[in-house]
């Protein structure tokens, strides 16, 4: 790390876009990004509304002069004050908003999805010549165990890769409060564009750990997707069927009208010697099963463990649990050394553990896939990074003819 005088670590200075005391993952990031203190939040323009960014800016403990009111400013006066800006801004206000940054040479680490097409991707990505830091925050990839199962992956644990099923079902869109009203999302959550914002919200985290979990990419797909919910005018509902390389199935089910799904999200990976499950609602464990019909369940104290037992992971000592702003510091924590790697030149982005525009990239070309076999009710062939006969072509002229 960077060191002070004194030789203490210095800490990495963060200013945030969006991400205001009254969002839906501002608190979120801030919490985990203290866990470590590997960073310092010194900077932001929080909201829109004034009131909103100088009280964020207030409970944040920021001082009055680094809170601005608009991100233009923010970009102008803390370029050279900052190491990164986190973009935490609706997901439509993204690829300008992170060209912009990385223009002016400033690192970016931007909340997911990082764009609404793989071709807007593509357009973050030329805003990279200069070399600036840029990653995406999958926080469910920092959970203890799924990295343990990485490492069994990794180590042959289950012989050959056959299938992966990632569920993400959530009920927001069928739920009623109290006096009987449908709970109602943030405005931008009521709309679809080339990909439906369902699959921008929860298909990316859901693509982010079949590649973190396995790496093996994308190739065909066929799916399927529906309106179930209180408001008919967005898809909120979708499956797919997904080929990948190496003969690896995979199965996904994402959406929000799941009722008694507060986030149910569940991995099942099965292999030609063992399998093994997670459920994100009890994260310190998995299920463990092999072909001599052993059942185990793991936890960080099992003695097998290879990664979940590491000293950063042991906050305090298992059975008692970590849960999911620990995931999102892990991953903050990660950030941290890819971003310093970044600063010592050795590299733009060589963290095993933290991913960035291609894997981004990759998972909205998969997302575009799967809304073009919707649209066309077939399989569809997810093209390969870097051809431009892209498949958001096709859903971009049949996307207003969606009967939903």
């Amino acid at each position: 790390m960077i060191r002070s005088r004194q030789g203490v670590p210095e800490k990495l200075r963060l200013a945030f876009l969006g991400g205001a005391v009254n969002s839906a993952i501002g608190r979120a990031h801030r919490d985990a990004i203290e866990l470590d203190q590997k960073f310092d939040l010194v900077a932001g323009c929080f909201s829109r509304h004034d009131d909103i960014n100088r009280e964020t800016a207030r409970q944040y403990r920021i001082l009055p002069e680094h809170c601005h009111a608009d991100f233009d400013t923010l970009l102008a006066k803390e370029a050279g004050n900052i190491d990164a800006l986190v973009v935490l801004t609706p997901t439509q206000q993204h690829t300008k908003q992170v060209v912009a940054a990385l223009k002016a040479g400033v690192s970016v680490i931007c909340e997911k999805a990082l764009a609404g097409s793989s071709a807007e991707a593509r357009m973050i990505g030329g805003a990279r010549e200069n070399g600036a830091f840029l990653a995406v925050t999958y926080n469910y990839t920092g959970y203890p165990m799924l990295r343990e199962i990485r490492s069994m992956v990794e180590h042959g644990i289950f012989g050959e890769l056959q299938q992966i099923h990632i569920e993400m079902p959530q009920e927001t869109f069928l739920r009623f409060r109290r006096d009987g009203t449908p709970m109602t999302p943030q405005d931008w959550r009521l709309h679809d564009g080339v990909v439906p914002t369902v699959s921008l919200d929860l298909g990316v985290h859901v693509h982010s750990l079949l590649y973190f979990l396995t790496q093996r990419k994308p190739e065909e797909v066929c799916a399927t997707s529906q309106s179930f919910g209180n408001f008919p005018q967005v898809l909120d509902n979708v499956h797919a069927l997904v080929r990948c390389a190496g003969g690896l199935h995979c199965s996904m089910w994402y959406g929000k009208t799941a009722l008694g799904q507060r986030n149910g999200l569940r991995v099942r990976l099965y292999g030609s010697k063992a399998s093994i499950e997670w459920h994100q609602e009890v994260p310190e464990v998995a299920y463990f099963y092999d072909r001599n019909g052993r059942k185990q369940i793991l936890d960080r104290a099992s003695p097998e463990i290879m990664i979940a037992n590491d000293a950063r992971y042991e906050r305090f000592k298992a059975g008692h649990p970590s849960g999911f702003i620990e995931a999102f510091a892990n991953y903050y924590a990660d950030l941290a050394d890819a971003l310093l790697q970044c600063k010592a030149k050795t590299t733009r982005l060589s963290h095993p553990y933290v991913l960035g525009l291609e894997e981004a990239e990759e998972g909205l070309r998969l997302l575009e896939a799967i809304e073009c076999s919707r649209l066309e009710n077939r399989w569809v062939e997810i093209e390969p990074q870097g051809v431009r006969r892209s498949v958001a072509e096709r859903v971009e002229i049949r996307a207003p003819q969606m009967a939903l």
